[in-house]
């Protein structure tokens, strides 16, 4: 999905919200602006928005000398997540359907993005995600192919929403105690993206095998994936794509192994979808236009 005019000012806004979550003082808050909007002015329109994220947040992150920006967040998320587990691992083993229920509570955690246009809570999200409905359903297609596949690619989003994440695929196991799962992180810190590090301290090494994707960007993207994550996408049989910026980086290879599993947060994938601010995408390429 190329860039639209709203994403530039998108783009800006996020770098005022980095330069608070980096605690910059005026002086340091004014230069990243002013970078920024240079740099903005020059960026090309015929590339994903995570592109252009990759492009910004490193500079602006280098201004303060901050090699995680988002790291004391981060943390934030990853505790605030846990202590809603619990409850959520309870509705999943309490529901009729435990697998729709675990894809579920996977998206309910992709509230947790700090690069959006807009913020929804996650306490609120998990009370009322498992009877929400969803505006683009295709979560029976894709649970009936997950039974037949020998192994799954999770492709990560958000610190945080990665525990919601190791929840679903634990479901997924117990199960489809067969399948084998490969769950994929970012190269780099990137916004509050999960890298290697997080899943890691998560126990999701417990429950799937972590591919370092080696993509620098809020999304995932194969030219720029190590060999390790041009693999794991390749050899995967089912591919479940976290989140609008690996929606935004993947949307057009239409991809019939691929279910992006999302809440909508912004007016530019709102209209690309014909949807709205806040609904539920789970959605299989292929079916889109049934």
């Amino acid at each position: 999905m190329w860039m639209k005019p709203d994403c530039l000012a998108c783009l800006y806004n996020q770098m005022l919200r980095l330069s608070k979550a980096m605690h910059c003082d005026d002086a340091c808050a004014t230069k990243i602006m002013e970078e920024s909007a240079a740099r903005i002015a020059r960026l090309r329109m015929d590339q994903t928005p995570p592109e252009a994220a990759a492009i910004l947040y490193p500079e602006a992150a280098a201004v303060k000398g901050a090699a995680d920006p988002y790291a004391e967040l981060k943390a934030l998320s990853t505790q605030r997540a846990a202590s809603l587990i619990p409850g959520a691992r309870q509705a999943v083993t309490a529901a009729k359907e435990p697998l729709d229920a675990a894809l579920r509570a996977a998206v309910a955690g992709n509230v947790i993005d700090y690069a959006t246009q807009v913020a929804f809570g996650l306490e609120e999200e998990i009370r009322t995600i498992f009877e929400v409905p969803f505006s683009i359903d295709h979560k029976e297609r894709f649970l009936g192919k997950l039974r037949w596949a020998r192994n799954l690619l999770v492709i990560g989003d958000n610190v945080g929403e990665h525990l919601f994440d190791k929840l679903m695929m634990e479901t997924f196991r117990q199960y489809l105690p067969e399948l084998e799962i490969r769950y994929m992180v970012r190269g780099r810190p990137i916004i509050n993206d999960v890298t290697f590090k997080e899943a890691k301290e998560a126990g999701i090494g417990d429950v799937a095998r972590i591919v370092d994707s080696g993509v620098d960007t809020p999304g995932f993207l194969l030219e720029r994936a190590s060999d390790e994550g041009r693999r794991a996408y390749e050899e995967a049989d089912l591919i479940l794509a976290k989140g609008m910026g690996n929606y935004e980086c993947m949307e057009s290879w239409a991809d019939e192994r691929v279910m992006f599993l999302l809440k909508i947060k912004c007016d530019v994938v709102a209209r690309k979808l014909g949807k709205k601010i806040g609904d539920l995408i789970a959605m299989m390429p292929a079916e889109a236009g049934r």
